[in-house]
């Protein structure tokens, strides 16, 4: 009996095995069928968004006709150029976007990635023809608006003209004022800011003029244009007018930086004169004297009460001026500080030599028979060196013949002390 059952095992497996793969492939199709929906719902909502594209550029197509012929008659060919060109690329994109959904809509099959690429370049050219032709009619839509805002433009327009005709006379008394004070070449970037800024007002007067003619004339003609040419030339005028202001503050600003730098440079001459009387170095002192005498030159000129100032240049003559003096002043002052340290170093440099040179001597004097030549002429050439460091007069040299003795004294004992021992 169990010899006719040896089938059954190898049917359970048969049967699980089986059931596995069953469902193995149902998940593979379920998530298949998920990829597929999920796929076919973004390719509906880009087809979707293609025709809402194409359907707003094709509107506004046809609104921008109508709205380049109220331009074309309101301001005239040349102004609605730009804007003509505007819709006729518009319109030749608009084409090249319905011939791709047509090809979508027609009976040939299309595959899935062409659908895609082309509901894509329909909604490129599509929004390119909107964008476009939605700057346009805003830049008209704000020229129709500066139209009827003309009238009251030019009214306000007028009053700042003639408040900027009475800054002009201003102006010039300020740059006449000034020229009492400061040399001409200080003056030379506002000089002629008054006429400049006249003429820009007279061809702001004569834009205003025209717009205000034309309007009151009743006329079609667009005055815009005129309203704008008037608001620059009255900016252009403002600006010139402005810049004498400024430019007087920064001269007031300049004289008092140069007198503070005169100030200074007093205080520093005195110093380095100081230095040049006191210092012990002819060769440093007249070094120092020239300089000195080069910045008070500079300094003097710059102080002349009938000298007219121009205070950016005056104030780079005076820092090169007092930058030579610093740089001779500097050197001078280290050697002096030189001779200073030298002369407070040499007496104590003198007395350590002349106690070893003594403390030398008397260990010779006592060891004759055992010291010889040699200990005996360092010793000598020691008392040499000082002597000539007492009667050097430069407190430098001195200080160094001194060192010098001293270390002829110091091996002089050492060579002696060896030789005795």
């Amino acid at each position: 009996m169990a010899d006719a059952l040896w089938w059954v095992p190898s049917v359970i497996v048969l049967a699980i095995v089986v059931g596995v793969v069953v469902l193995v492939i149902a998940l593979v199709r379920r998530r298949s069928r998920g990829r597929t929906a999920v796929l076919s719902a973004e390719a509906k909502e880009r087809a979707r968004a293609a025709a809402i594209s194409l359907v707003r550029a094709d509107d506004l197509v046809q609104s921008a006709g109508d709205e380049l012929g109220f331009a074309l008659a309101q301001f005239g060919e040349r102004a609605t150029r730009e804007f003509a060109d505007a819709l006729v690329t518009s319109r030749r994109q608009l084409r090249d976007a319905f011939a791709l959904q047509q090809k979508l809509d027609d009976a040939v099959p299309d595959s899935d990635d062409e659908r895609r690429r082309w509901n894509e370049q329909i909604i490129v050219l599509a929004d390119e023809a909107n964008d476009r032709l939605h700057e346009q009619t805003r830049d008209f839509d704000s020229r129709r608006g500066a139209e009827r805002d003309a009238p009251m433009k030019l009214d306000q327009l007028r009053r700042r003209l003639d408040r900027c005709d009475d800054r002009i006379a201003a102006g010039e008394a300020t740059l006449a004022r000034l020229a009492l004070t400061y040399a001409a070449p200080a003056l030379d970037s506002t000089r002629t800011n008054p006429a400049r800024a006249k003429a820009a007002l007279a061809e702001a007067r004569v834009a205003a003029d025209a717009a205000t003619a034309a309007l009151e004339a009743g006329g079609a003609d667009p005055v815009g244009d005129d309203v704008r040419t008037a608001e620059q030339g009255l900016f252009t005028a403002t600006r010139l007018l402005d810049a004498i202001e400024s430019g007087e503050d920064q001269l007031h600003i300049g004289f008092s930086a140069l007198g503070t730098a005169l100030d200074d440079a007093d205080a520093e001459l005195a110093e380095a004169r100081g230095l040049r009387d006191r210092h012990e170095e002819s060769d440093a002192s007249a070094q120092l004297g020239g300089v000195i005498a080069k910045a008070e030159v500079v300094v003097t000129g710059l102080r002349a009460p009938s000298r007219l100032s121009n205070p950016a240049v005056d104030l780079a003559d005076l820092r090169v001026a007092m930058d030579g003096l610093d740089v001779i002043r500097s050197e001078a002052r280290n050697r002096q500080l030189r001779l200073e340290n030298a002369r407070t170093a040499l007496g104590g440099a003198i007395m350590a030599a002349t106690s070893q040179i003594q403390v030398t001597r008397d260990f010779v004097t006592g060891n004759r028979g055992h010291v010889g030549a040699a200990a005996r002429t360092r010793l000598a050439e020691a008392e040499r060196q000082l002597a000539l460091a007492e009667a050097e007069a430069d407190p430098v040299a001195a200080l160094d013949t001194a060192r010098r003795a001293m270390t002829h004294a110091t091996d002089a004992d050492a060579l002696a002390r060896y030789e005795v021992h």
